[in-house]
């Protein structure tokens, strides 16, 4: 395909929607993503480690809703997995302890455990006040009274015989002497001392015997003491026993739960003290909130409930910190000090979605450190260990606690962009490990039937949920050449359904006094969106209009062309032309970029203009050497110049230069060129020639302008209703080149193999001048 000129009706886009979307039923569709579905299914499918998710695409092109909706998807039906309940470590309360139940027992049993304690309350004191139990205190207490007279009596016995009697006072048992059956007084001892030396002599005697006495009646007491003990731990253990059998056969095939259970009971005979010390507190509130606090100690902590679940967990993570992801353990403060148990356990995101799916951002994570590092542990040991002790921030001293860690066992979905896929797959030697999936969404696919069959119902389902008004048949055609003109080409469509859902939320804004949306109304809104932003695109136009920045746009000039760039601010690209101008002498420096020599040329632009040089030889230097300095720039440029798209141009403006036939100024040039001289398409068409079409337009349209490109990029012609309307007016111009033959032909208006002479017969010009022998003096 040699140059060709394009015309208005090759650029409309064949197809119209014949009503609105009215009566379209809303359909949630992902077109074009066979290679996520693909990985979706591969990894869903898989139990092995380490087939974690990365889905990877731009924003806005629906990676969180896809993953949400094919996780729903896939969890339905399957089983919930268990209920994680923590419970007290009554060997090492520091140590909590994890208990794993059927789906809804976790409640079930702390639910019953809460019963039990309430019944409890009631039934321990009153067995202790019962009458059979204080009957059996009373017969063990006049058991002991009876042995307790006998061990008496003989100790009397026994002293008398010593000429000692005993003398019973608060502070014990004490021996004084005896004066036939007289009982001597201590002030009478103390006044005689024959008295004394004959006591001291029979205490010394009778020392053995009595020690036997009073050990018999120390054993006796703690012999009582231990048949009460028994008794009372006889009396709770029945208590217990019948309350926790009304529900703990319902646990009895768990055998974690089983155990929990009986060390329970255990717990609860031990600590009778504490309901009766409840019964007999009731109305002090002080007291009573004490002791429900101690009551915590049997109860149990549901950290998870999933009995309201219908398949597996989906949990999406919107801010993933410490606490929201590993859980979090709320201190309280008794007597001056923090303190945390069991009880005080929060869940996190990993213990929710355990046995299921967790979905969050990448970034959200690698923002923390120390975060990404903790949850990648969780990934690889298959555990949740809570920081229960991280309390250096408090000014108070604390007890933390440290919670047996939780076994994981989780599919995670990191949702982010490509290049943070690559960062991690190049820097982070666990990455490719951990997510062994990558599920890339295509932002542009093929401009099918099918999708322009489809797309009214995706724009219905976008309607439906934001609550906004119907959009009429010509809304959905423009809102479709939205689509096509952010995919950059007329055979593609973009699925960045951010951008198409701003434009119908700010067109219904638009059209709030109309029935329904209208193609008016999408393109209104389409161009108020881009005034909010090219204000310093307006200025240029401005500063060009007022001559600060010098663009010819009518006339011919020697060794100057138009060349044609593109700004990127982000949330606006536009085109600007740039002057390009050669000069040329005779040496042998070659083609000079005065943007390299001065560190303003980007490493694929100085490669662009090394290219220039192999075609210079390679066109014109086969059969002399070519003598030729050449400098070329871009003129009024203050910025780094990147990018091999001005080289079409600035070869134009060097053959110009050498060959001193003046270039049009009325066509602007794209295209990169090969050393043989073919034209390479580049990118940023639309917005090259719609930036050339308005500096023309500011300056003065003659009729003539126009831009020539590659004819690659004829595709990439996605342009504005304007341009469109001035190119079929024939007032803007658009040709489409294959070689820089195509190029001279149309920029010099002559044959290229003419104009190819003229430039080689100025470079042997130059190669004569060059050596010419010296006239000698």
């Amino acid at each position: 395909m040699a140059l060709r000129k394009v015309l208005a009706d090759e650029l409309l886009l064949p197809f119209y929607y014949e009503k609105g979307t009215e009566q379209v039923v809303p359909a949630e569709l992902f077109p074009g993503q066979d290679r996520v579905e693909r990985a979706f299914d591969l990894a869903l499918s898989t139990s092995y480690e380490g087939y974690n998710v990365f889905v990877s695409g731009p924003e806005s092109i629906g990676r969180t809703l896809y993953t949400l909706r094919k996780l729903r998807s896939a969890s339905e039906g399957k089983p919930p997995p268990e209920d994680i309940c923590y419970v007290n470590n009554f060997e090492n309360p520091l140590r909590p302890l994890y208990l794993l139940l059927p789906a809804g027992y976790g409640k079930k049993l702390a639910q019953d455990i809460d019963r039990a304690i309430e019944t409890l309350k009631e039934d321990l004191p009153k067995a202790f006040e019962s009458k059979e139990y204080e009957e059996e205190v009373a017969r063990i207490n006049k058991t002991a009274d009876a042995q307790r007279e006998r061990i008496l009596q003989e100790l009397t016995q026994e002293a008398q015989k010593h000429s000692l009697g005993v003398v019973f006072t608060p502070a014990g048992i004490r021996l004084l002497p005896l004066m036939g059956r007289r009982l001597v007084s201590e002030e009478e001892l103390i006044g005689n001392e024959k008295l004394q030396e004959v006591y001291e002599k029979n205490l010394s005697a009778f020392e053995e015997k009595f020690r036997e006495f009073m050990r018999e009646l120390r054993e006796l007491d703690h012999s009582v003491a231990d048949q009460v003990l028994e008794l009372r731990r006889r009396v709770a253990y029945y208590v217990v026993e019948k309350v926790f059998s009304r529900f703990e056969g319902k646990y009895r095939n768990f055998n974690d739960a089983r155990n929990f259970i009986e060390k329970l009971k255990e717990e609860i005979v031990k600590n009778t003290d504490l309901f009766m010390f409840w019964h007999t507190s009731k109305g002090n509130l002080a007291v009573m909130r004490s002791l429900e606090r101690a009551f915590n100690a049997f109860r149990v902590n549901v950290l998870v409930d999933n009995s309201e679940l219908k398949g597996l967990p989906v949990i999406h993570e919107e801010v993933p910190t410490l606490q929201n992801l590993f859980g979090r353990i709320s201190y309280t403060v008794e007597m001056g000090v923090l303190q945390a148990d069991h009880m005080s356990i929060s869940a996190g995101s990993l213990h929710k979605a355990r046995g299921g799916y967790l979905v969050l951002r990448a970034m959200d994570l690698l923002k923390n450190p120390y975060l990404w590092n903790a949850f990648k542990k969780v990934l690889m040991h298959k555990k949740i260990h809570m920081a229960g002790g991280i309390m250096e921030d408090s000014i108070l001293p604390y007890v933390g606690i440290s919670p047996e860690p939780v076994p994981a066992d989780i599919k995670v979905f990191l949702i982010g962009d490509p290049f943070l896929y690559q960062i991690l797959s190049l820097y982070d030697p666990e990455f490719n490990r951990l997510f062994k999936v990558k599920a890339e969404f295509d932002p542009v696919i093929e401009l099918s039937e099918e999708f322009i069959e489809n797309f009214p119902k995706m724009i219905k389902k976008v309607i439906t949920d934001e609550g906004i008004k119907d959009i009429s048949a010509d809304g959905l055609l423009e809102l479709l050449k939205y689509a096509i003109t952010l995919s950059g080409s007329r055979k593609k469509v973009s699925l960045l359904m951010g951008y198409i859902v701003d434009a119908i939320r700010e067109a219904d804004v638009i059209s709030k006094n109309s029935k329904n949306i209208s193609a008016e109304h999408i393109k209104r809104a389409i161009r108020e969106k881009i005034y909010r932003s090219n204000l310093i695109e307006e200025k240029i136009r401005k500063a060009i209009q007022e001559g600060k920045f010098l663009v010819e746009v009518k006339g011919k000039k020697i060794g100057q062309v138009n060349g044609l760039s593109v700004y990127e601010l982000g949330d606006i690209s536009f085109g600007k032309p740039s002057r390009i101008s050669a000069s040329v002498y005779i040496g042998e420096k070659g083609v000079i970029n005065i943007e390299r020599e001065v560190e303003l040329s980007g490493p694929i632009h100085s490669k662009g203009v090394l290219i220039l040089t192999g075609y210079m030889g390679n066109k014109y230097g086969k059969d002399f050497p070519i003598h030729l300095s050449c400098n070329i720039t871009f003129e009024q440029s203050y910025e780094e110049v990147e990018g091999d798209s001005a080289s079409a141009a600035e070869l134009i403006a060097i053959l110009s230069a050498i060959s001193g036939v003046p270039a049009r100024q009325d066509i602007a040039i794209t295209g990169s060129v090969d050393q043989h001289g073919n034209i390479q398409p580049v990118g940023g068409i639309k917005e090259k020639v719609e930036g050339f079409y308005k500096t023309c337009k500011v300056i003065g349209l003659t009729g003539e302008q126009g831009v020539v490109l590659p004819s690659r990029n004829y595709d990439n012609l996605v342009l504005d209703d304007e341009v469109l309307e001035n190119i079929k007016n024939g007032k803007f111009h658009l040709y489409t080149a294959e070689t820089v033959d195509d190029v001279i032909e149309i920029i010099f208006g002559m044959p290229a193999e003419r104009f190819h002479k003229l430039v080689i017969r100025k470079l042997q010009e130059f190669h004569k001048k060059i050596t010419k022998p010296k006239e000698k003096g």
